[in-house]
């Protein structure tokens, strides 16, 4: 503890955090590693307790305390009690939030967790590139580079959305031309990328939000601008043969599943989703219990020989289908209070990349459920935090 003291707990607890914010769309094991250091530094100091009181008065507290409970209490009336034991466990990423708080307070360079973050995805951008080329071999399937998760394509695709859109602002509050020259090198790389992954949630979620990017690099309110080169970036997109055949697939799944034929991406999206809703209609207050899906949908599915799923790939679902109508006020309040912290921050590159990220994060969730893929389950705990520390 003395030697923590003479280190100074706050750069060591920094440093981790620098290093989450650079590992989160790179690759799984280095951001528990630093994250093992922030808790360690954390706790070991002291900070834990003296954080306390400045956490509990913070926007996020009470949705994060009820975030970090009710999977806890969810395992009272479970079917799956060790599923569930594995779900409520995980509430220890909390703990991030937390100790964010105070640390970036006393930070000068505050958005240098961004520009990690920015700097991960570059990196990680340029090795699904290399994928590409058939330099690296493809891991399942799609150019996710060292994403390490079952589905990267759409998580990876969602926070190269989110990248571009970090990067526009920095490119708008660029001082000059030089200094726009790496926010357009890293918008153009996160761009080229997202066209190979095939993650329809990212493309939705860049289509939606286009008009904020246009803003940004032409830094102008006029709206025909805005309009006119928001369907030309929509275009662009879509010279892409992956991202024409991923929409395209849409129509196809639909008529399918209008002939019977549910097991599409789509189809099995409607099945999950029509089932959830018939179970929350049961139990709206409380819920089927942490980590209670799987058996509901095996229950209920029909055909055996449909894949297993433990979540209906949606975030608002799934937590009222767990955990009532308590989860879901606790998940839209949390989400809430990121979005208006950022609003109001809009105009500094902390408050614009909580802003953006919360947005992408909102409309990737209702067509996956992102709030448990590793990644952006992570970001979503750090990026909360970052809610909880800036003042507007």
């Amino acid at each position: 503890m003395d030697l923590l003291k003479k280190i100074n707990a706050d750069t060591l607890i920094w440093t981790g955090f620098s290093g989450m914010f650079f590992f989160v769309p790179l690759a799984n094991s280095p951001v528990e590693i630093c994250g093992a250091l922030v808790l360690a530094a954390w706790i070991l100091s002291g900070k834990f307790l003296t954080d306390v009181p400045a956490w509990l008065h913070s926007a996020t507290a009470v949705p994060v305390i009820a975030l970090i409970l009710l999977p806890w209490v969810g395992l009272a009336y479970t079917p799956a009690l060790s599923d569930g034991l594995h779900v409520a466990s995980k509430g220890y990423y909390w703990l991030y939030c937390m100790a964010m708080i105070t640390v970036l307070k006393t930070r000068t360079c505050r958005d240098l967790i961004i520009r990690m973050f920015l700097a991960g995805l570059a990196l990680n951008s340029l090795v699904s590139l290399m994928q590409i080329g058939g330099i690296f071999p493809l891991r399942y399937g799609t150019p996710s580079g060292l994403l390490g998760i079952s589905s990267p394509w759409i998580t990876y695709s969602l926070l190269l959305t989110v990248g571009i859109f970090i990067a526009s602002f920095y490119f708008q509050r660029a001082e000059n031309r030089n200094g726009r020259f790496l926010p357009l090198l890293l918008m153009l790389l996160y761009f080229v990328t997202i066209g190979f992954v095939g993650g329809r949630s990212g493309y939705v979620a860049f289509i939606l939000l286009s008009p904020l990017l246009v803003y940004n690099i032409i830094g102008r309110r006029h709206i025909l601008m805005i309009v006119v080169f928001s369907v030309l970036a929509v275009s662009i997109l879509f010279t892409f043969p992956i991202v024409q055949s991923r929409f395209a697939a849409v129509e196809k799944d639909i008529s399918l599943y209008e002939q019977g034929n549910i097991n599409t991406s789509v189809g099995l999206r409607f099945h999950m989703w029509k089932i959830a809703i018939s179970e929350i209609k049961k139990n709206p207050l409380l819920g089927i219990g942490t980590a209670g899906f799987r058996k509901l949908w095996e229950m209920n599915k029909g055909d055996r020989s449909l894949p297993f799923f433990d979540h209906p790939h949606n975030s608002f679902l799934y937590v009222l289908v767990s955990f009532g109508v308590t989860g879901l006020i606790a998940l839209c309040w949390l989400l809430f209070v990121m979005l208006q912290k950022g609003w109001n921050g809009r105009d500094t590159p902390l408050g614009f990349a909580l802003f953006a990220f919360t947005l992408v994060l909102t409309l990737g969730s209702f067509t996956d459920t992102q709030i448990l893929p590793f990644p952006t389950a992570m970001a979503f705990t750090l990026f909360a935090g970052v809610a909880g520390a800036i003042d507007v």
